[in-house]
């Protein structure tokens, strides 16, 4: 049987932080620990679990606009003080397109995590990182066609080519999520 246990929460709009809180669950489970993940979006609060019967929680929003998902930021806000007083190891993480550019990733790391963890009243991260997101143009996408447009442009800005409907991009690096949650892992 497991020893720790961790919660993962997490809010996304077309998947990407959805993908990385599942990965991660999957990797404490193969690393012995239990995991637990919980979409935020339209979580009534009867459901939130007790935050003393986990040894780690771990929090994750997509960016829009250089904005968390308002499941995410009214999570954040409205829990600060018991987020704060948690016992356990608490991690943060985001997913945006501009994380996956080595020349935005270190400011959306920073801002998009810890200084926007601050302004909301969370005191200590013990671990926050930021990874790249999707870039879904296909039919089945969750995006509708304005999201479309304009994470269009915003993909030809940041890469100099055009992007082409139909096409699908993962810009989450695997290698790089799987180290981030072995070391939250290891650090409960």
């Amino acid at each position: 049987m497991s020893d720790k246990k961790v919660l993962i929460f997490y809010g996304t709009r077309y998947g990407a932080t959805e993908g990385v809180a599942g990965r991660m669950a999957e990797i404490i489970r193969e690393n012995g620990n239990q995991a637990e993940v919980l979409n935020l979006k339209d979580l009534p609060e009867d459901k939130i679990p007790d935050f003393s019967g986990y040894d780690g929680i771990m929090i994750g929003s997509s960016i829009k606009i250089g904005q968390w998902t308002k499941d995410v930021k009214n999570f954040v806000e409205n829990y600060a003080d018991r987020l704060n007083a948690f016992k356990g190891k608490l991690g943060f993480y985001v997913c945006s397109g501009y994380a996956a550019n080595p020349e935005t990733y270190e400011k959306v790391k920073i801002e998009y995590t810890i200084d926007a963890c601050e302004k909301l009243g969370i005191k200590k991260l013990d671990m926050y990182d930021a990874f790249g997101g999707l870039m879904d143009f296909t039919e089945t996408s969750r995006m509708g066609w304005l999201e479309k447009r304009i994470l269009k442009m915003a993909a030809q800005a940041t890469t100099g080519q055009k992007a082409e409907d139909g096409t699908y991009t993962d810009l989450r690096d695997w290698d790089k999520i799987e180290k981030f949650t072995l070391e939250f892992n290891k650090k409960l």
